[in-house]
């Protein structure tokens, strides 16, 4: 794409009135979407309502866990492609690997011995790592397994999403990206052929506008509702101390019941359970018994959880799709019913880990056209 648009301001002030590519929402899915577009040479307008970018919604409340697995095979391409990006010190602004290397355990039952095997080489043959399957002790990496066997993955583990989320901006904005918080898209509409992105700071025309707004995804603005059905349910995390004597560990997920667990820091660990509250607002209030259940639930696999102090607990929202639209191979983005205009599909809690590889496709398939309908 060319240059179309002026250089504009790129924090502040007013907004360019010509881009090539909109992008509505700087969480982290948006982000990477800009960097690519921005580093592919089109002229790119960032808009995010919060007034920074990353810390509202799903980004800035998500726990970041990374690993190559996931039973989906397309999610799982993504996913591998994503921690070879966070794992790589090259693609970051800050000249630093935003990866947190803790390692991964994923549990499934033992009658998926074969396929986590198969999961493992696989894994192992694309990034060079050690991914491997404990299938007979009791523990591994400092998660009991209750009844399960688990891929290990030693190379996984999570990163901030916060961080990723501000990194990508940092160097769209170096490649002449406009980026603007605290704007508000009211309504886009075709106009001359082209989308019109009217803001609470101006009006924006585009060459195609993405809409990566996670949650509010679900919201009726005009123009940008995905025709693709997206909810938002709710989740909710508790943080945990960890007493002196309990053993470090992975980060954790438990694919017969949904448990997920993440060191924070050498003292306190997140720990999560499905929270089953759909069109949860992202402000709803604490659950205090989902977190009394929570916490129940994993001493299966952490034992000195019975004991540990309880410190926080967080409640958000993510996007989530239809069962139908589970894995990326019915498409990254939907048609939102104006021409040129799409949405970033709902990645049922997997934003973070699908982002960087997501990012990357979505890009290259506006600034190469093939993006008609869905990518």
């Amino acid at each position: 794409m060319s240059d179309t648009g002026p250089a504009g301001p790129r924090d502040g002030g007013e907004l360019p009135v010509v881009a090539d590519v909109v992008v509505v929402g700087a969480g982290i899915t948006g982000a990477a979407v800009a960097h690519h577009l921005a580093r592919g040479g089109a002229s790119v307008v960032v808009l995010e309502r919060a007034p920074r970018a990353g810390v509202a919604g799903a980004t800035g409340r998500s726990g970041g866990m990374v690993r190559a697995h996931d039973p989906d095979p397309a999610i799982a391409a993504l996913a591998a492609a994503g921690l070879a990006a966070y794992r790589d010190p090259g693609r970051w602004a800050s000249g630093r690997a935003p990866l947190r290397a803790v390692g991964a355990v994923t549990v499934a039952d033992p009658a998926e011995e074969t396929a986590l095997r198969e999961a493992a080489a696989r894994i192992n043959a694309a990034l060079g790592t050690s991914a491997h399957v404990v299938a007979g002790p009791a523990e591994a990496a400092g998660v009991r397994l209750d009844g399960g066997i688990a891929l290990v993955e030693p190379e996984a583990g999570w990163v901030a999403p916060t961080e990723v989320t501000a990194d990508w901006l940092e160097q769209a904005r170096g490649d002449g990206a406009v980026v603007r918080c605290g704007v508000r898209v009211r309504a886009v509409e075709s106009r001359g052929g082209r989308p019109a992105v009217f803001t609470d700071a101006g009006t924006v025309s585009a060459g195609a506008v993405v809409s990566a707004v996670g949650p509010w995804a679900a919201e009726p603005v005009p123009g940008l509702r995905p025709a693709t059905p997206v909810r938002s349910r709710s989740i909710q995390v508790s943080i945990v101390g960890r007493p002196p004597s309990a053993p470090s560990h992975a980060t954790f997920v438990d694919l017969r019941t949904g448990l997920y667990a993440k060191p924070v820091d050498a003292h306190r660990t997140l720990v999560g359970m499905p929270h089953l509250v759909w069109d949860s607002p992202m402000g709803a209030p604490a659950d205090p018994g989902h977190a009394r259940d929570t916490v129940a639930a994993l001493t299966a696999h952490f034992p000195w959880l019975a004991s540990a102090p309880h410190l926080d607990t967080i409640r958000a929202a993510d996007a989530y799709g239809p069962p139908d639209e589970g894995g990326p191979a019915s498409g990254l983005l939907t048609g939102t019913g104006v021409p040129r205009v799409w949405a970033v599909r709902g990645w049922n809690g997997g934003g973070v880990k699908t982002a960087p590889e997501a990012g990357r496709l979505i890009a290259g398939a506006l600034l190469s056209g093939s993006c008609p309908g869905t990518v």
